[in-house]
């Protein structure tokens, strides 16, 4: 070996860490003196402690010492060494944002999702949106520390940032292409994501955090590590309040206040085994919610959205007073988890989890609005629909590995779930001092009921050839699904009296059969791999499909028995560098699926049969360059209806998506990108760009008259910028989104794709947006 080649490697090796290192930063400074400029290439080839390759030292030509730049996070940037497509949002990735960003937002950072919301830094309800390659995240599998998340139907549904404080996440584990053996989730048709939260630490600490920004942002966080409290044992707690209000309204009415608590503890044995438990807490009282728009009225002015936000005692104007409306709920999460090491190199792992919802969607009305209020014709009614669900399950696995040619694993997970829904209406009594309400429902409109089983089983084995050059995972997955649907109180006329309302039920039954999936990964070399898989993917039984299938009792509804579909393929290249990552992934998707549409007047529901073709190309890029760092993020996608049963023009006999029209509310090209700049081992700049092209909105249904116009929502590009600077225990930031002031639609409501009658159903862009933040630890 080259004499200055190998004391460079040396001297690589033995170097310490320069104290002035940043913990959690993308970069890490480390400074090499005297070494000759003639390194040779094959340094490239060390390998780093996180697995990274490792920079060659920079030289300048006096032999003084210089300055160098090792970029982490080069492989979780493009998924290398996974068999499937698959990105990991990093620790360091998260540190760009401020303290309180919602889990949601970091997603924008992954080729193949689109985010949105009306707050610029993320949103837990009703206005948030996430596509994944060309489907909404209701077809989206999302999991919490491998714990299922369950359906985030629009309503009741579960979201899953709502289960943990964003400061204590650790990681995003994302797989694009659904085709993760035995991953626990009701609705993977896309793909998986697993939001994973930090462990305790083994040292006593606090860590502190306080925001101020845009909108009457506030935000106060506090950590407390127990440190360890025994032989292994260790736990830390957190809470949270977080204050908000719409930001796309001038002096809106009212404050959303969001307060969470977060434990966890973990105790380790000699052996290798582990038992951790978790809580999690969220309660959110929202009282300056946004609305939908109509696409002309946000033309005409992005700055409204329909709700009024001071009270004028005129009814017919004071019936849509923003603090009348918005999804005020609590969320609580308990697990427990072990890890048990057995004879024969083999590991169970097994998880008991609880997750409990109590929540609401509010609404007002004048009395007229119903036949049973006349006489109140002046008088706000309050809508609350009432949602309740439970959700108790278990996972279990087996694991182990005998050479090159087993590494298997054996598993299931079973889910027992109740869900209620009440639609009631109240008499407003002091709607301006406290929104107080008559305790007696004036009319109970819907009573629904679902009792849901799941039952998933998967078999597992990945085997290397080649010395490992080759690698192939491949097995199989079994999901069983059943749901009893029943509603005493549920009315199928516009005028919902009493003579008109029915006792509606139905149930649903099936299996997924067999699901094979298969991937694999060929190491051209140390730093090119190409992989690609196959994967058929199937969903659960939702809760509006059964409804909507649903008859009054003494004519049973039709039962349901298959099962939502996709099959996907992928296909990609990985390289990486001494200071550079990319990946480029081609993939296709074909689904078969069924979409509950609203009928007109009533509120009963159609099933109607859908079906969408999506390909497209993603590609991830990660560089560093000097004190520079730079990560682009990109895709290209086609997303079209293919229907059966249409006529000549693609028009289906219900509902109103068109065979080979582009899919609603998805975007054919979005690009996310982030340079960041750090002079010093405590300053760092960055800024980053978000680019989503146009696409296609509300399609005016061919078999109504006056139904609406074709629309396409334009495209947008976003600017930000953050800025934070770190000493030893303090961290001050500065955030800035959209930093043009753009006005622009951030997403479309779910019922646009399956309602006839929802045309308008676009939520209003956050505005710029400032946010300065402050963090301790001790």
């Amino acid at each position: 070996m080259n004499p200055h080649l190998n004391k460079a490697i040396k001297f690589m090796i033995l170097l310490p860490m320069s104290q002035a290192t940043i913990a959690n930063a993308d970069v890490e400074t480390k400074y090499v003196g005297n070494v000759k400029n003639n390194v040779a290439s094959d340094a490239i080839n060390v390998a780093s402690s996180d697995g990274n390759v490792a920079a060659p030292p920079v030289i300048d030509s006096n032999d003084n010492q210089v300055q160098t730049v090792e970029v982490k996070g080069l492989e979780e940037a493009i998924g290398f060494r996974a068999v499937r497509a698959n990105i990991k949002i990093t620790k360091e990735d998260i540190t760009y944002y401020p303290p309180g960003v919602s889990a949601d937002k970091v997603l924008e950072r992954v080729s193949g999702i689109q985010q949105g919301s009306s707050n610029a830094f993320g949103g837990s309800t009703f206005d948030s949106t996430i596509n994944m390659r060309g489907f909404e995240k209701d077809s989206i599998g999302f999991s919490v520390d491998g714990i299922p998340n369950g359906r985030t139907t629009l309503g009741g549904g579960s979201v899953p940032s709502r289960y943990f404080d964003s400061s204590n996440l650790t990681s995003v584990q994302v797989s694009q292409s659904a085709g993760e053996i035995g991953a626990p989730t009701n609705q993977a048709l896309a793909g998986q994501i697993n939001y994973l939260t930090a462990d305790p630490s083994n040292i006593f600490g606090i860590n502190a955090e306080v925001g101020y920004g845009s909108a009457e942002t506030k935000r106060a966080y506090v950590l407390f590590n127990t440190g360890e409290l025994a032989p292994g044992l260790k736990a830390y707690i957190s809470a949270s309040r977080n204050l908000s209000q719409v930001s796309y309204v001038i002096n809106p009415s009212g404050t959303n206040t969001l307060n969470h608590v977060d434990f966890k503890a973990v105790k380790e044995f000699d052996n290798g085994a582990d038992l951790k438990f978790r809580y999690s807490y969220n309660d959110i009282n929202e009282r300056s919610a946004a609305n939908v728009v109509t696409l002309n009225s946000f033309n005409s002015n992005p700055n409204v959205d329909g709700y009024t936000d001071s009270w004028s005692k005129n009814p017919k104007t004071d019936v849509n007073y923003r603090a009348f409306y918005g999804n005020p709920r609590t969320d609580k999460m308990a697990y427990i988890s072990g890890t048990l090491p057995l004879p024969y190199n083999i590991l169970l792992d097994i998880k008991a989890y609880n997750a409990h919802q109590d929540g609401a969607g509010k609404f007002a009305n004048l009395g007229n609005t119903y036949t049973a209020l006349n006489g109140l014709t002046n008088s706000i009614y309050y809508r609350e629909n009432d949602y309740y669900t439970n959700r108790n399950g278990l996972l279990a696995e087996l694991s182990g590995s005998d050479g090159n040619y087993f590494a298997w694993r054996i598993g299931g997970w079973v889910e027992k779930y109740q869900a209620n829904q009440e639609r009631n209406f109240y008499l407003l009594t002091n709607p301006v001092q406290n929104q107080d309400y008559s305790s007696i429902s004036s009319l109970t409109s819907s009573n629904l009921h679902w009792h849901d089983k799941t039952k998933l089983f998967y078999a597992a084995n990945t085997s290397k050839f080649m010395d490992g050059q080759l690698q192939i995972n491949y097995g199989v997955t079994y999901l069983q699904n059943s749901v009893d649907f029943n509603a005493p109180i549920y009315s199928n006329t516009a005028s919902k009296i009493s003579s008109n309302k029915f006792n509606y039920i139905n149930q649903a039954n099936a299996n997924s059969g067999i699901l094979p999936k298969f991937g694999a990964l060929y190491s051209i070399n140390p730093t090119v791999q190409i992989f690609t898989g196959f994967s058929k993917n199937a969903a659960s039984i939702s809760d509006p499909t059964v409804q909507a299938n649903a008859a009054p009792a003494t004519t049973p509804g039709i039962p349901i028995s298959q099962m939502d579909t996709t099959k996907a393929w992928d296909l990609g290249i990985r390289k990486k560098g001494s200071q550079y990552s990319i990946g480029l992934q081609s993939f296709i998707i074909h689904a078969e699926q069924t979409f509950a549409s609203d009928i007109a007047t009533t509120l009963t529901k159609l099933n109607i049969p859908e079906g969408r073709n999506v390909k497209g190309v993603e590609v991830n890029y990660k560089q560093g360059i000097g004190n520079w760092s730079l990560y682009v993020a990109g895709t290209v996608q086609q997303c079209k209806y293919n229907l059966s049963g249409v006529d000549g023009s693609g028009n289906p006999s219900a509902g109103f998506i068109r065979n080979n029209s582009d899919c609603v509310g998805i975007a054919n090209k979005n690009l996310f990108s982030e340079v960041s700049y750090q002079p010093s081992s405590a300053l760092k700049l960055a800024g980053t760009v978000k680019v989503k092209s146009s696409m296609a909105g509300y399609y005016a249904n061919p078999n109504a008259v006056n139904s609406g116009v074709d629309e396409t929502v334009s495209g947008v590009t976003l600017l930000g910028l953050n800025m934070s600077y770190r000493t030893s225990i303090h961290t001050f930031g500065i955030n800035v989104e959209n930093l043009t002031n753009k006005h622009y639609i951030s997403g479309i409501a779910p019922e646009l794709e399956s309602s006839s009658s929802a045309s308008g159903r676009y939520f209003i862009g956050a505005p710029r947006t400032f946010y300065v933040w402050y963090k301790v630890g001790i």
